[in-house]
């Protein structure tokens, strides 16, 4: 059985991780990063920060990074995280709503079906 991220091409998969790099960015206190957003492993700062997972994540897949570079494995773990990301931006009462066309569930709806989820 083929990989379905291997089926998407690679413009897709961009446009794929922007929403929720949009949505970090957008949600991040980055007032007092001394690294402005760029994680560093080496400092404590950055080690025991509470952002600590998106900017690693935002790191991993900023805009200049080549998504044709990465393995399936790689961009499937990367879009899993972006799928806990925004499913848990939203409230328990958004979650129970069958049909939705949000920004986040029209989002959600095209991850999962790029890693051959349902829900």
């Amino acid at each position: 059985m083929t990989d379905p991220i291997l089926a998407v091409d690679t413009a897709t998969l961009a446009d794929l991780l922007a929403y929720p790099r949009r949505k970090m960015r957008d949600n991040m206190d980055v007032r007092f990063c001394p690294h402005a957003t760029f994680y560093n492993p080496v400092d404590d700062r950055c080690i025991y920060c509470h952002q600590d997972m998106e900017c690693k994540w935002l790191n991993h897949n900023d805009e200049l990074v080549a998504i044709e570079r990465k393995n399936p494995d790689d961009i499937r773990r990367e879009l899993v995280k972006a799928v806990d990301y925004v499913e848990a931006q939203l409230t328990a009462a958004h979650l129970n709503r069958r049909a939705c066309n949000c920004d986040n569930c029209v989002w959600l709806n095209k991850a999962r079906q790029v890693l051959g989820l349902s829900r």
